[in-house]
């Protein structure tokens, strides 16, 4: 029987994002000031409304561009992580079977730092988020990879029955300390909530 589990995460605008905003905004600030007298203008002013109009989609197409969603799919055991822009357009980053990982543990930035990869993918809300793991491997396209990401537990359960015994096996320990997703969690109380009283009286 196939396994299928997604996730969606979306990714924290930083210092580049906003530069680029606010920036932009402050172009069309000053470009609207040049272009608006135009319009008052006969020989002109079809010119400058069209200008305007142009640059007011340009301007909601660069900000809306900035939000930025991050999908992983496994499909048994195997894993895809797409890029999705302003939730219209889509690309793939990251395709690997699960058996070709290395490695999948919880992320740690300093241990990492040191270590050369010849591509690193931050799938994630930022680099500085709690509950980021992360894993390698190897390709021929795109060499030794770094993925970090932040899944939910039913994503590395997910995970585990695709990875190689002896990175399975070292997978369930560093899992077995983690708490559960909080819809599970929530899904197990509401189960308990709902024992009738007849059977908590049982002898």
């Amino acid at each position: 029987m196939d396994t299928f589990v997604e996730q969606i995460v979306a990714k924290r605008k930083g210092g580049k994002e906003w530069a680029i905003i606010f920036g932009s905004l402050l172009l069309c600030v000053l470009i609207l000031i040049f272009a608006v007298p135009f319009l008052f203008t006969s020989f002109l002013s079809i010119l400058a409304a069209a200008l305007i109009v142009g640059l007011g989609y340009g301007e909601w197409w660069l900000i809306t561009s900035q939000n930025v969603e991050y999908e992983y799919s496994v499909t048994n055991g195997d894993i895809d992580v797409d890029q999705i822009i302003a939730r219209r357009k889509r690309k793939r980053i990251v395709s690997v079977v699960g058996n070709k990982l290395e490695v999948l543990e919880p992320y740690n930035a300093a241990s990492y730092a040191s270590r050369p990869f010849d591509r690193k993918v931050v799938a994630a809300p930022s680099e500085q988020e709690e509950g980021l793991w992360c894993f390698t491997y190897r390709s021929k396209k795109s060499g030794h990879t770094l993925v970090v990401f932040q899944p939910e537990r039913r994503v590395l359960d997910a995970l585990l029955i695709g990875l190689p015994a002896l990175v399975q096996r070292e997978t369930k320990k560093k899992l077995a300390g983690l708490p559960q997703d909080k819809r599970e969690a929530q899904d197990e109380d509401g189960g308990d909530a709902g024992d009738s009283p007849a059977d908590s009286g049982e002898n």
